[in-house]
């Protein structure tokens, strides 16, 4: 549920940011306190203002110097507050200000111990510990203002008269107004501190929704860059391989590679088929995958006169395989499919998929690790190739890509066999 500021304060929200330091210059964990301190000055300068004709009412001349000078003091700390931004001295510059200016020095005029101000001496720590929090500079006036009450009691008990110097006759109404006024500062500090909580937490949830926008943004444009890529290392390098063929047929006048050029042709119509379906590919579902797979590549290798056979278990959904993942694991599949189709001269193309490790290519996965695991291999009968000269055929391409969704891909090739393995994360 969405918090409610109070309008009232909500209204004084332009003049505290106007003596708020600026924001950017300032640690964003400083920023709400910085707030609570100019909303706690203005809250005691209007109190200030009225003890001050009270005090005028009742005779009480010495409390109006003190609270007047307390007020200039109020409004000089807030201009330096505004100009350095140093809140730890200010705070302390106001509390300062409010035991020695204005609560010390009325109540020891008005009676001590007996003072209608005394009370006020409770303010002080509530205010230390919402602009400071539970720090040693709040605990320090925390025993300064129990001190002072006790030292009054001790000089009570000495004997010790304290004046004072108000209208004796409007004591019950100074009484009143000093704990009515009290107890209200008390609550519109409460106030405050739940209307800066109600802003902050507002400012939260709008951060965390712009966080969410740019997120969905960069997604966006991750997608599209990944679109744009398995177009053109797809599509894009099938149609410029037929456009290379085309060139050199009709520069040797002669026609044996027209069959080569549709049969990149055709590679590239595949591929732009299977790029369609990524899209709908359920993440982590490698099974489904490679059924599509099976199901749009498996007239091709007919046509060819390849056998394909089929070995792939259920295979459990991979929690680490998003939908990027899954295109980019599509790609791979199609690369050593396509390479087979190609250059194998392969008579019998089988596609394996499993949790664990059967007859792997790399020793090293043969552990228990293996079974954390999904490999999916690519093996064929044909001529074969050697692994490690260059990145041809689109090996090197193969190997990003799988680096990119935390894969590896491991090749074993000699004539009658080739096996091309990918270990995808389980």
């Amino acid at each position: 549920m969405r918090p409610l500021s109070n309008p009232v304060l909500a209204r004084l929200d332009p003049l505290v940011t106007w003596f708020a330091p600026a924001s950017d210059g300032m640690d964003q964990r400083l920023h709400r306190p910085s707030r609570m301190l100019v909303y706690v000055c203005l809250i005691n300068l209007l109190f200030c203002l009225l003890y001050a004709l009270t005090s005028l009412f009742i005779g009480f001349y010495a409390g109006a110097v003190l609270m007047t000078t307390g007020t200039a003091l109020l409004f000089a700390n807030l201009f330096y507050f505004r100009s350095c931004g140093r809140l730890r001295l200010s705070v302390n510059l106001y509390m300062a200000n409010c035991v020695f200016v204005a609560i010390l020095g009325c109540s020891f005029f008005s009676g001590g111990l007996h003072s209608p101000v005394t009370p006020w001496f409770v303010l002080v720590p509530v205010a230390a510990v919402l602009l400071l929090g539970f720090s040693l500079d709040a605990l320090i006036w925390m025993v300064v203002c129990f001190s002072i009450p006790l030292a009054y009691g001790v000089a009570t008990l000495q004997g010790y008269q304290f004046p004072q110097l108000y209208w004796l006759e409007h004591e019950m109404a100074f009484r009143m107004i000093c704990i009515g006024g009290l107890v209200t500062v008390l609550f519109l500090f409460a106030l405050t501190f739940d209307h800066n909580s109600s802003v902050a937490m507002q400012q939260v949830l709008e951060s965390r929704k712009e966080l969410e926008r740019l997120a969905r943004i960069q997604e966006r444009v991750s997608e599209r860059s990944r679109i744009l890529r398995n177009m053109h290392d797809g599509v894009g390098a099938h149609i410029s391989s037929a456009m290379r063929q085309l060139q050199a047929e009709g520069e040797n006048r002669s026609f044996p590679a027209r069959a080569e050029v549709l049969q990149t042709l055709r590679d590239g119509m595949d591929q732009l088929k299977l790029s369609i379906d990524a899209i709908h590919l359920v993440p982590g579902d490698v099974t489904a995958l490679l059924a599509n797979m099976r199901y749009r590549l498996g007239p091709r290798f007919a046509a060819m006169g390849i056998e394909m056979q089929w070995h792939v278990e259920q295979l459990p959904i991979s929690q680490s395989l998003d939908a990027s993942a899954m295109s980019e694991l599509q790609f791979m599949m199609f690369e050593a499919m396509s390479n087979v189709l190609q250059h194998s001269h392969a008579h019998i193309l089988r596609i394996e998929g499993h949790t664990a490790t059967r007859g792997v290519v790399a020793p090293a996965t043969a552990d228990a690790l293996g079974m954390n695991h999904i490999f999916v291999r690519v093996i064929d009968d044909g001529c074969g190739f050697d692994p490690v000269v260059g990145t041809r055929n689109g090996l090197g391409a193969m190997r990003e890509r799988a680096v990119s969704i935390g894969a590896t891909v491991s090749i074993v090739s000699k004539p009658g066999r080739t096996v091309v393995e990918i270990k995808l994360p389980g």
